[in-house]
């Protein structure tokens, strides 16, 4: 019964797959582009691939005859079963309408494979069969953004932020834990997904320039919200010391990939590419402003389509 179920149930998304495929094709904007040749068409196909990491080993190509002078180029890929193809079917379509080329898509229902067809002047000229192998398994990066304010960030910011429905916390900077305690009474039903960084009057990280009056203030912070989360910024032996006798969490963030505005769009962009799968970098702290709000956003469905998943950052007790 729980196969018979499980069927049932790939069949109904398959479905939903040709619908929101069909949906996609009508509201794409408008053509732009000319393409130059089908060399260029599998170039862009292939980008599609190593966008949802699929590599050379998962795709089979072969050649049909489609006509006593014209072949069709037919790529057979092999997904895992976490793998969306209704995703990679609204992406390509996404990449391909611009062209002219129209991506209509064909299900078959008993080998749970759906073929989705390249049409350019009436010409099918490519031919993509998404396959499920069970035998493959999707790889994944657990990853943790942490988006860093000087103070608390505007109303439409932090809808925005709410809006992408991922566990990315905001990180406040503060010089005493009675600040912190403020920004969370004012941030109560907005957002509660906090952490502090201790500070000075200089903007110099307080656990490495002054590990006495840091100690105080872990202390406060123990005693006025025990359930915070510090930002750690480097792991010496000051901050040891302070953390071994502390019982608040800390988030170690000395190898954090570390991104701003400054660096523009393009650099910023590729940059996050490093939290792919078998990239180095699994947490990334972006100074937050309605600008890089707003890449982040853009890069998102990338990431997660390479095997990101977006999860709180680790915290630790020492």
């Amino acid at each position: 019964m729980k196969e018979q179920k499980k069927k049932v149930i790939v069949v109904f998304l398959l479905l939903i797959s040709c619908i929101i495929s069909g949906y996609l094709f009508i509201t794409v904007e408008t053509s732009t582009k000319s393409l130059r040749s089908f060399s260029q068409a599998d170039s862009l196909i292939q980008n599609e691939f190593t966008n949802f990491s699929i590599n050379n080993s998962q795709i089979r190509q072969y050649s049909a005859q489609a006509g006593s002078s014209f072949s069709r180029k037919i790529y057979q890929a092999r997904l895992p079963e976490e793998q969306s193809k209704t995703q990679f079917h609204a992406d390509l379509n996404r990449t391909f309408y611009p062209y002219d080329i129209a991506t209509p898509g064909k299900v078959n229902i008993a080998d749970e494979i759906v073929q989705i067809h390249l049409l350019y002047e009436d010409i099918i000229f490519r031919t993509i069969k998404l396959e499920t192998d069970s035998d493959l398994t999707l790889q994944q990066n657990k990853v943790s953004i942490i988006l860093a304010f000087n103070a608390i960030p505007s109303s439409n910011i932090l809808s925005q932020l709410t809006s992408l429905g991922e566990p990315i916390p905001i990180l406040l900077s503060i010089e005493h834990p009675m600040q912190a305690k403020e920004f969370q009474e004012q941030l109560s039903g907005q957002y509660n997904r906090l952490i502090f960084r201790l500070y000075n009057e200089y903007n110099e990280d307080l656990i490495q320039t002054n590990p006495s009056i840091a100690r105080r203030r872990v202390n406060q912070f123990e005693e006025i919200l025990p359930n915070a989360h510090l930002l750690l910024n480097a792991n010496s032996n000051n901050s040891q010391n302070i953390i071994e006798q502390s019982d608040l969490s800390f988030i170690e963030a000395q190898s954090a990939l570390q991104l701003h505005h400054n660096l523009g769009k393009a650099v910023f962009l590729d940059e996050l590419n490093k939290l792919k799968p078998g990239a180095a970098h699994s947490l990334a702290i972006i100074n937050g402003n309605a600008t890089t709000l707003g890449w982040l956003e853009e890069k998102l469905p990338e990431l997660k389509r390479s095997g990101v998943q977006i999860v709180p950052p680790d915290q630790r007790g020492f």
